[in-house]
């Protein structure tokens, strides 16, 4: 829900923005369009400009905007990047899921170029054709950072154990969003997205929870004997899973892609 104060801060940076002619349009993003924003939640903003104006704050390194709220609510604040509406584009053609997420749901505060819903919806479109591809790609991840618990384990490594443990978790993770076809959102709201997953195994979220809290073995084994026997995620092929750390993390530097903790 949209609390009474930050509907009025939202409305106070509407008619502001809505007299520039030098914006195009304002998206009310973050927690807020995610209904993950509690009372003392800010105003995240994408402020949508034209190439031009977008280039030469680019070259004046002013890409982001800030401004106090405290007129409507202690430790309230507008946190706003600006963008275009080529970048919307190139996100609905190719964005990773991270930025997926954070413009699916956003609310248009105004738009002057009639365009952006369009591009909103496009941007929202999960992606189905590489499933099974991914799928292979996370659980080779799950495969090998899981091996990579038990060496830190070994060589008594708490840097490497605390890495793995995270990347375990996250692969897992993104197993089950797959699963769900829901969008990573990235770090921050990566527990609360995995909440509203329908399909997944009964305590996920508890005994990644306690993993986190003690790096055991049995607590490693019991995430990753949870997460492979959920289902046949490969549905009966088998899979290298070195070849396929190989390619997403070792290589991937040499074909300039994602990294795989963001696809």
């Amino acid at each position: 829900m949209i609390y009474p104060h930050q509907q009025k801060a939202i409305d106070f940076i509407t008619e502001k923005f809505k007299q520039d002619d030098s914006i195009l349009a304002l998206l009310i993003s973050g927690s807020i369009p995610h209904a993950f924003n509690d009372e003392h939640s800010d105003v995240d903003l994408n402020i949508i400009v034209p190439v031009d104006d977008y280039e030469k704050r680019y070259k004046e390194n002013k890409l982001t905007y800030w401004e106090s709220a405290e007129e409507f609510y202690s430790g309230g604040y507008f946190d706003g990047k600006f963008i275009t509406l080529d970048y919307l584009s190139l996100v609905a053609e190719r964005g990773s899921e991270p930025t997926r997420f954070a413009l699916h749901d956003v609310i248009i505060a105004f738009d002057k170029t009639g365009l952006v819903t369009d591009h909103i919806k496009k941007i929202g479109i999960y992606d189905t054709v590489n499933i099974k591809r991914n799928t292979i790609r996370f659980l080779s991840q799950v495969d090998i950072w899981a091996w990579y618990c038990g060496e830190a384990m070994k060589k008594n490594d708490r840097y490497l154990l605390e890495l793995s443990v995270s990347k375990l978790i996250l692969f897992s993770a993104r197993l089950i969003l797959l699963e769900n076809k829901k969008f990573f959102p990235y770090h921050k709201w990566l527990f609360k997205v995995l909440e509203s997953c329908k399909n997944k195994p009964d305590d996920l979220l508890p005994i990644m929870n306690l993993l986190l809290e003690d790096k055991t073995p049995d607590n490693i084994r019991g995430l990753y004997e949870m997460i492979k026997g959920y289902k046949d995620w490969a549905d009966g092929e088998s899979y290298n899973c070195s070849s396929h750390f190989l390619h997403d993390v070792e290589t991937v530097w040499m074909r300039q892609e994602e990294f795989i903790e963001n696809i």
